[in-house]
């Protein structure tokens, strides 16, 4: 049989997935695994594929950079296809000319809008109803190459950014699974990505809320950054209140006032806060340092007002 070699630029839980795809195909021979393994993807509960492809055998390595050296070996194994998933680094120009049938890419949104880092978390920041994945061929820029998949998806209303993100995961490992072979075998022609499309870059790594902003906007980025990421930050006196879910509320006993004031207390401790525009319930939050029992009489009180 001949077996066609494959070398895989990928990381995460799809990396893992894909792998362990490609290990029940007889006519596949992987070649070469390249990661970038990160220490935040432990912290998140993502497997690693340098530790799961060293336990299957494979030759697997963990560069902190493509050097020459690395091209040159990929250009020896004369790979037939070269997969780049959730690989977090930009190929070369010449490393994307190695493969027979080019470097092919999955990218979780509906190219040509959300080209960069994390379009699943700036989809939730603006308010998406919907994301996309796309499996494209790639060309020298960043998510412009030919489309060859490309599938919508609903964003759920209360989902966090850590949930859409690992959901994603999940839909692209199954999406390159149902079109493999079709992509081996160029049964998909590919099309031009249309319009200008939009590009955003990596997500804040820290939240403050700043209460001038909309109810809805402030939820959002709640939901991007909730556990287990770092969730928004509020502070309140000489506290910070570090915020993981709220509810948007609209209630007619409800006055807007100043924005970020505590409008009522409910019997859980839940607040309600003025926004701007409407009220947020926060449902779940943390004070640091711990209130005492008499400290929280102090701080949790109607027409306190968060910083």
């Amino acid at each position: 049989m001949n077996r066609k070699k494959i070398v895989f630029f990928g990381c995460q839980q799809i990396g893992v997935d894909f792998i362990d795809f490609l290990l029940t195909r007889e006519d596949i021979e992987i070649s070469l695994i390249v990661t970038y393994e990160l220490p935040m993807d432990k912290t998140y509960g993502y497997k690693s594929v340098l530790e799961e492809a060293t336990k299957r055998g494979l030759k697997v390595i963990n560069p902190n950079r493509i050097t020459e050296s690395l091209i040159q070996e990929i250009k020896e194994i004369n790979a037939y296809v070269i997969f780049s998933i959730y690989y977090r680094k930009i190929f070369h120009r010449e490393l994307l000319k190695i493969p027979e049938i080019g470097c092919i890419n999955i990218h979780p949104s509906l190219l040509p809008e959300y080209r960069g880092p994390v379009p699943t978390a700036w989809a939730l920041m603006n308010g998406e109803k919907f994301f996309g994945i796309t499996i494209h061929h790639m060309d020298e820029g960043m998510d412009t190459g030919d489309i060859l998949v490309q599938e919508r998806y609903e964003i759920f209303d209360n989902e966090t950014g850590y949930e859409l993100y690992t959901r994603a995961m999940k839909l692209g490992a199954e999406m390159l699974k149902r079109n493999f072979y079709e992509i081996l075998n160029k049964e998909i022609k590919p099309y031009k990505q249309s319009g200008i499309g939009s590009y955003y870059g990596k997500k804040p790594g820290k939240y403050t809320i700043d209460w001038q902003y909309k109810a809805e906007y402030i939820r959002n980025m709640i939901r991007v950054h909730a556990k287990p990421y770092n969730p928004a930050e509020a502070v309140l006196f000489n506290r910070y209140v570090i915020i993981n879910k709220v509810t948007i509320i609209r209630d007619e006993k409800y006055v807007l006032q100043g924005v970020g004031k505590i409008v009522d207390i409910l019997e859980d401790k839940k607040l309600i806060v003025s926004c701007v525009d409407g009220f947020l319930r926060l449902d779940e939050y943390e004070i640091f340092p711990k209130l005492t029992e008499i400290e929280e009489e102090i701080y949790l009180k109607i027409g306190n007002k968060f910083d």
